[in-house]
């Protein structure tokens, strides 16, 4: 089942980003410097009403994280509002993969999004992560991967703001 992260799973957390960025070949510096700042990182943001961390245990361990933070842009015609949401931190420990818990992170963070009114998503995506959030309705643009919520929203806040959609 996925949850929130609370502060107690911020050395979990620490953990999985090394092993991340270690996948990725990132982690070309002082490990102990990167491993201070991530758990610095994690242990200030992880109450932060603009940021969110899911998790998913077995057998009581953290195997699969993802995160998702929020930011105001200025408004655009699809976006009134201006806010959207950037999926981060995706990562599943390598021997629990193939179980769908990288999925259900992604959706548990697409769904809080949602509910936090965003109707934008956008992420970058490694390689190996593409196809699960292309199959999740995510679509390439660049090196960035985009989901959409329904367009009828944007019309029905244009209704309610007296005006009407171009």
């Amino acid at each position: 089942m996925v949850e929130k992260a609370v502060l107690e799973n911020v050395q979990d957390l620490v953990n999985l980003r090394i092993l991340l960025m270690k996948e990725l070949g990132e982690l070309n510096g002082n490990e102990e410097l990167f491993q201070k700042a991530t758990e610095e990182y994690f242990t200030a943001n992880i109450n932060n009403p603009n940021s969110y961390t899911a998790i998913l245990k077995v057998d009581g361990e953290i195997v699969s994280a993802g995160s998702i933070v929020f930011f105001i842009r200025p408004p655009s015609p699809g976006n009134l509002q201006g806010k959207e949401a950037y999926v981060m931190n995706m990562y599943t420990a390598f021997d629990h993969r193939k179980h769908g818990y990288s999925s259900a992170i992604l959706k548990h963070l697409m769904q809080y999004g949602q509910k936090s009114g965003v109707n934008r998503i956008w992420l970058n995506a490694s390689s190996a992560g593409k196809s699960l959030y292309q199959k999740h309705g995510f679509i390439e643009y660049g090196s960035e991967m985009e989901y959409k919520f329904e367009k009828n929203k944007t019309a029905k806040l244009l209704i309610e703001m007296g005006l009407k959609e171009s």
